[in-house]
């Protein structure tokens, strides 16, 4: 009975979600899992022509609500792509699993990126797989700008030499300058909950910290105070504001460059963001990874590990980089074949300022925290860059963000 036809043609079905994050509805993202769908599909299917793979796609902010509801039935996904923080937060609250400890996943983690896999691990668990990730580097139309600023104060004089500059109130679009500043180590406690100091040294840190937010803060303010740098809500407007001539550079979130790429033609350029005075940019990086769903068989999360290993596969980790020029590997055996393209290039050395500019690399935290810092915060610095309220004043504000629990 085992080998009978009836038993070939049997399906086994593999439920993945794919989560989508919020204010990125607007983005078309050929490069990114959803595009590539495919391809990994076909792989898997070579290795099991039985299986068939049943996507879906489920909203960020639905996702917790999503997953209650199918729980209650016993029909959770099998696997799901998101962002780190949320995977955290989902371990934490124990609404997906955490990574397989078997021995095939353990051979696929040793060829990850170390960096990668700390930013996942949290209480001593891997919250998630890493698949890919994405960074923040700068974005302009060569015909309004010949070469991207190397440093702050070059950006800030090509605005006063009447260069349209695009910066935004949110992670992509302002993290960066906190590096070159100075200020990015004073903000990664705040973002995170990091709890202070006790008694001298908890002092003195604190003060450190306010005066560099205060330095940082007195930039973004004396940049908005420019009347060719225009300060937008978010990527989506900054990107339609560098398609339309608006805008002439930009900092933006790699997979944005798909879409740039077919409206800007060779007209796009690409360049690592302006460092600064204090230090390198710390570009913001999001990164992806699969989360094991609760519901699954013994057979079906065979199979959910299965698929969430070949996807590591340096094939196919190669191929969508190459395919999208917009997504970095995590393994670390695929390097970034820069020689091929100058994109590339740019993506490779914004990738090395993330990792030697930015402190959040090593710092994992969960979803639950950012969404009850992350309004407060960008509300704060809205206010200083619009004269609401002084940098002395909005450092203040944000420093008692890091009490909150």
């Amino acid at each position: 009975m085992a080998n009978s036809p009836l038993n070939a043609l049997r399906h086994e079905v593999l439920h993945v979600m794919m989560v989508q994050i919020p204010g990125t509805e607007w983005l078309e993202r050929p490069g990114s899992i959803p595009g590539s769908w495919r391809r990994l599909e076909r792989a898997f299917a070579e290795l099991h022509p039985n299986v068939r793979l049943r996507l879906s796609m489920v909203p960020e902010d639905a996702l917790a609500q999503e997953l209650r509801l199918r729980q209650l039935r016993g029909l959770g996904p099998d696997l799901l792509v998101m962002r780190t923080p949320v995977a955290i937060s989902l371990v934490n609250h124990a609404m997906i699993d955490p990574v397989p400890a078997t021995a095939a996943m353990q051979q696929a983690i040793s060829t990850l990126d170390p960096a990668s896999l700390a930013r996942v691990r949290s209480a001593g668990r891997l919250a998630g797989l890493p698949i890919y990730h994405e960074v923040t580097l700068a974005c302009f139309d060569r015909r309004q700008v010949r070469q991207s600023p190397r440093d702050l104060e070059d950006l800030l004089a090509l605005a006063a030499a009447g260069t349209p500059i695009g910066l935004a109130v949110d992670p992509p679009g302002i993290w960066w300058t906190a590096g070159g500043l100075g200020a990015d180590r004073a903000v990664v406690p705040i973002l995170i909950g990091k709890p202070l100091a006790a008694g001298a040294r908890g002092v003195e840190e604190r003060r450190r910290d306010r005066e560099a937010i205060v330095v940082w803060m007195q930039w973004l303010r004396h940049a908005a105070l420019q009347t060719r740098v225009d300060v937008a809500s978010g990527q989506q407007e900054l990107v339609q504001g560098l398609e339309s001539g608006r805008l002439a550079w930009i900092p933006c979130l790699s997979p944005v460059l798909p879409r740039l790429e077919k409206t800007l033609g060779p007209n796009l350029g690409v360049a690592p963001l302006p460092d600064g005075p204090a230090g390198q940019a710390s570009p913001f990086s999001s990164l992806r990874v699969w989360g094991f769903g609760r519901d699954s068989s013994p057979r079906q999360r065979q199979l959910a590990e299965e698929l969430a290993i070949l996807s590591l596969n340096p094939v196919l980790q190669r191929a969508l980089t190459l395919n999208s020029r917009s997504l970095l590997p995590v393994n670390r055996y695929v390097p970034l074949p820069v020689a091929s393209s100058g994109q590339l290039a740019a993506l490779a050395e914004a990738e090395q300022q993330f990792r030697s500019g930015s402190p959040l690399l090593a710092s994992p935290f969960s979803a639950d925290r950012v969404r009850k810092v992350l309004p407060p915060v960008l509300d704060t610095l809205s206010q200083v860059m619009v004269g609401a309220v002084t940098p002395a004043s909005g450092a203040a504000q944000l420093m008692r963000l890091q009490e909150v629990r």
